[in-house]
């Protein structure tokens, strides 16, 4: 196939509904075009030729012109979200830029790129009963997969026991929500061997073996928690959290690390065949005590979570991917 995408290259959604996929399947013999997201003018003469459009979470006037220009020439449109931005709560600090007013213009956006889709594609069922409801006509889905390039071979030696969360800004709701801090408060004053680190949000920890790193670059993402021992998942059970994907624990085993996460949305029914085990909300001291004191424990989980992931890779699943594209061009050819 001939496939042109827009991806947006600086955030990890983008990295993984777009950018990587569609790196995978150029692996694979697919002719690709990468579409800039930096130019004011979509680039309508790169839609000739191509087979199928992607966009991932694009529906400006820009996304439309090209899905256009795409069906004009006799191309599918495949369209990507995978966040449930309509459910982000009131008191979230990402409200003003994607809820209330700004939500109903995308949702008037979405709507009126819909009709020229022939897929819209998710990370789960549920994510895709909601863009139903807004107006996708036809939906399907498609797990978030690492690269081969992110299965970290070794881990760091070192001392202690380092709990480790990769969170973005956004999971302040689940901090507020549930009684995470406090849990991890006590386990620093009662044991002197743990450290807590995050990636992205600050815990607000008045401790010294508290840290935070705020930026950690994609790529080296997995890298750089192997300086973890134990990595947590933590979700409240908000819309918004139901609708999410799985990649964080996949991010975990990639890195060798046995897993704690919340039984909400994408970590329901997931445990130790993949890692790991689920937490309830007033759960989580007792079951970082268990993995702290049981290092035997951390060894076995961690063992079955690099078995589960070494087949959770975007080189395993690509075919995935190719599958949803084809078909998608398959029926807009027939439709035509």
């Amino acid at each position: 196939m001939r496939i042109a995408y827009l991806a947006d290259p600086g955030t990890g959604n983008g990295f993984y509904r777009g950018i990587a996929p569609m790196m995978v399947l150029g692996l694979r013999g697919h002719r690709m075009t990468r579409l800039s997201t930096d130019e004011r003018r979509p680039p309508l003469g790169q839609m000739t030729g191509i087979d199928v459009l992607h966009l991932h979470r694009y529906c400006d006037d820009r996304a439309l012109a090209l899905a256009r220009a795409a069906k004009a020439g006799g191309a599918a449109v495949v369209w990507d979200n995978d966040d449930d931005m309509g459910s982000v709560p009131k008191d979230s600090n990402a409200y003003r830029k994607f809820g209330g007013i700004q939500w109903q213009r995308r949702l008037t956006a979405m709507r009126r790129l819909f009709p020229l889709v022939d897929l819209v594609t998710s990370t789960n069922e549920t994510l895709a009963g909601r863009l139903r409801e807004a107006g996708a006509q036809r939906t399907d889905t498609v797990e978030n997969y690492v690269p081969q390039q992110f299965l970290v071979e070794r881990r760091r030696p070192q001392s202690g026991v380092t709990i480790g969360w990769i969170a973005g800004l956004e999971h302040q709701l689940d901090v507020e929500r549930m009684p995470l801090r406090e849990a991890l408060s006590r386990l620093l004053d009662e044991r002197p061997e743990v450290r807590v680190r995050t990636f992205g949000l600050k815990l607000g920890l008045n401790h010294e073996h508290s840290t935070n790193v705020d930026v950690v670059p994609l790529l080296e993402l997995t890298q750089e928690a192997t300086s973890f021992d134990i990595g947590i998942a933590p979700l409240s059970d908000i819309p918004l959290n139901r609708a999410r994907s799985n990649i964080k624990l996949k991010e975990y085993a990639a890195a060798g690390l046995p897993w704690l996460a919340s039984p909400i949305g994408p970590y329901a029914g997931m445990g130790e065949q993949q890692g790991g085990r689920l937490v309830p909300d007033d759960g989580w001291y007792e079951a970082l005590v268990r993995l702290v004191d049981k290092e035997r424990e951390r060894r076995k989980l961690a063992k079955r979570a690099r078995k589960w992931v070494e087949g959770e890779t975007l080189e395993r699943n690509a075919q995935r991917w190719e599958q949803l594209l084809t078909d998608a061009v398959e029926r807009s050819r027939a439709a035509r």
